[in-house]
């Protein structure tokens, strides 16, 4: 909550103490009507600023300082009682005060009711959406990305192994953090999730490892676990830091569990890029070299546009969705472009020039939005120089395939 709305409350609440002590005078009244149009902008000021918002959206900063039915009882109590007091105007006057803090009153408990209230599922994915926008646009998140290809570069032939490993270590690291540890203190049994990962050989820690099953346990009732890979569930993490916002380190948790499993989630990119070259190397008779060449490019854009930048750039993220992002890549390639595409991937040297034209007929199509140079800034090709991208950008809509690219996606 960007305005501190308890110090506003507790600064007019100084304002009628010094009413209740004064003896009344000819500037009472005014003083009474000041206070009486303060208290009820207030009122106003929180019903369209606060009451608006959590009666649509669970928020995570709105009570971490303050305690909304607490501040709503302090408000009852500041009604004023000045039976004392003969002047009719005074006393009309006051009872414009105690009218204005019934109604300050009402929207403390109706916020304080909605913050209670069950939320739906949609809200919660606001919330964890909202904290990994926030993650994304941070210097954390750059820098991670950069050890991240620190690593390839020291661990250059690694294997899924060293994936799995990496994965590991990054699970371990979290939990060493305390993102779970309320949590975990709840769990009296943990559960082992036979055949996903081994904690085991992990050296051990005595910070963790007679707990990272407890650890592993609340994960994974954020994260599902498939074909190797752990998927975060939006609305089961939204709901998580929303439940505990109001814990010691509640922000620097979220932090550190979105900075983990960003690191765990361009391990596991790099996994799936294995597991495909795999797979495509088993499926592919080594004598039929056009059909191979044809697989290559259809896997590589399809892994390019399903990259963390096409989430910061796209102009619609429920229309432009990885199915619809995949899918487009596959019609292109059953074009009569898709040979011309396939011969061009062949050429490991024109392969990066293949993919900022591409990416820049999709920004040409309005599909993400940006100048070639913001765009150029965020793709991740090898340290190549920003300038060079941002003309490789440009050259996409020059090619043959770049009419169909905008029709395709007008058809969207």
């Amino acid at each position: 909550m960007t305005t501190n709305y308890k110090d506003i409350i507790l600064n007019q609440f100084k304002k009628i103490e010094l009413i209740k002590v004064e003896t009344p005078s000819a500037g009472t009244k005014y003083r009474l009507m000041g206070l009486a149009a303060d208290v009820t902008e207030l009122a106003q000021t929180l019903r369209n600023e606060v009451l608006s918002k959590v009666t649509k959206d669970a928020l995570l900063d709105v009570d971490v300082d303050m305690d909304f039915t607490e501040v709503s009882e302090q408000v009852l109590a500041q009604e004023l009682h000045l039976d004392s007091v003969a002047d009719e105007v005074i006393l009309e006057h006051v009872n414009l005060v105690n009218a204005a803090l019934s109604e300050l009153n009402n929207v403390l408990v109706m916020i304080a009711e909605q913050l209670e209230r069950p939320h739906k599922d949609d809200e919660y994915e606001r919330v964890y959406e909202s904290e990994k926008r926030r993650y994304m646009s941070s210097g954390t998140a750059h820098r991670e990305r950069q050890a991240f290809e620190e690593w390839k570069e020291i661990n250059k032939d690694f294997t899924q192994d060293d994936i799995v490993d990496y994965i590991i270590e990054k699970q371990m690291k979290m939990f060493e953090t305390g993102v779970f540890n309320v949590r975990v203190e709840q769990i009296k049994r943990a559960k082992r999730f036979a055949s996903e990962f081994d904690f085991d050989k992990v050296d051990d820690d005595p910070k963790i490892t007679k707990t990272v099953y407890h650890h592993y346990m609340v994960l994974r009732k954020l994260a599902d676990f498939k074909d190797g890979m752990l998927f975060v569930k939006p609305a089961s993490v939204g709901r998580h830091f929303y439940m505990s916002r109001k814990e010691n380190n509640a922000k620097q948790n979220r932090t550190n569990f979105l900075k983990y499993m960003h690191k765990i989630n361009l391990a596991q990119e790099e996994y799936q890029r294995l597991k495909a070259e795999q797979q495509a190397a088993a499926d592919t008779p080594q004598s039929q070299e056009e059909q191979l060449n044809f697989f290559a490019p259809t896997k590589h854009l399809t892994l390019l546009l399903q990259e963390e930048w096409f989430a910061l750039l796209t102009t619609n993220e429920n229309l432009y969705v990885q199915q619809w992002r995949q899918q487009m890549v596959e019609a292109l390639m059953a074009t009569e472009w898709g040979e011309q595409i396939a011969r061009d991937w062949a050429v490991s040297e024109k392969r990066l020039t293949l993919k900022c034209m591409i990416v820049g007929c999709l920004k040409d199509a309005g599909v993400i939005k940006g100048s070639y140079n913001q765009i150029a800034k965020l793709l991740d090709f090898d340290d190549e120089n920003t300038a060079t991208l941002a003309k490789y950008l440009g050259m996409g809509k020059k090619q043959p395939y770049a009419d169909w690219i905008s029709d395709y996606v007008k058809t969207a």
